[in-house]
């Protein structure tokens, strides 16, 4: 029967079958935070269920036509991630990230690109510390790297600083989000397999919707290293470790991010 249908019928049929499959998962995910808030469920289950299923949203979203739901679901398994427990404030943030999720995937069209922006950055944000003596901005750091371990620290120092920041692992995936959602500055670590920090960087500033945005260098080598002469002009070089503070000052200063 399908083989009879024609190119069109065929992807109105697939978007249905997604946004059918898409109220399932999220029947599963309101019902899991339901669980907790009511303790009939316990805490790392639930965290389990919601990050299988933002997981899911976040490879079926962009199949089928729904690239936000797929940026929606990849900032709750940032949000969730190394959590054991939800409080009420993050089942609160929780039950937003789904519930943009169900509007999203109800809507005839899907949002442009300057309200996709919109809808990206009023989601909630979770700070792994107090922030109370800090100045949160609103200003989002792009940061690239496949280092759990720099991604931890790097992303923690930025948070301090007061900085919203999306981790990327996989470079190529930065690029499809970076186009879709410019952030206010893009990291990226020097060395990645498949491609580099400093090529991903060279592809972005040559595409007209990202070239403006600010761009870091993060390595380990020191400026007079033969290697950081190859990098683009105006892009800086933030050292890890010690340095790391001084040049990420410099940089805010330089692109007044703060």
């Amino acid at each position: 029967m399908a083989a009879n249908l024609s190119p069109d019928d065929l992807e109105d049929r697939l978007r249905l079958e997604f946004i059918d499959d898409a109220r399932d998962r999220l029947e599963v995910m309101n019902a899991a935070i339901d669980g907790v808030r009511k303790g009939t469920r316990a805490h790392p289950d639930a965290i389990g269920v919601l990050r299988l299923e933002a997981h899911n949203f976040k490879g079926m979203g962009t199949s089928f036509g729904y690239p936000t739901v797929s940026l929606v679901a990849h900032r709750l398994e940032d949000y969730l991630a190394g959590l054991k427990e939800l409080d009420l404030r993050q089942l609160s943030d929780s039950q937003t990230f789904v519930d943009r999720i169900a509007e999203l995937v109800d809507r005839a069209e899907q949002p442009m690109v300057a309200e996709t922006n919109r809808i990206i950055r009023a989601l909630p944000v979770r700070y792994q510390f107090e922030i109370t003596d800090v100045e949160v901005r609103d200003v989002e750091i792009m940061l690239v790297t496949p280092s759990k371990v720099v991604s931890k620290k790097v992303g923690t120092e930025l948070a301090a600083c007061g900085f919203r920041t999306v981790t990327v692992g996989d470079p190529i995936e930065s690029i499809s989000l970076a186009v879709r959602v410019p952030p206010d500055m893009v990291i990226a670590s020097m060395v990645m397999d498949g491609l580099s920090g400093l090529d991903l960087i060279r592809g972005l500033r040559a595409m007209s919707v990202t070239r403006d945005v600010p761009m870091a260098l993060l390595t380990s080598l020191q400026l007079d290293n033969p290697a950081l002469k190859e990098i683009p002009h105006g892009v800086s070089v933030i050292r890890v470790g010690e340095h790391f503070g001084e040049d990420f000052a410099a940089v805010v200063a330089k692109h007044n991010l703060g």
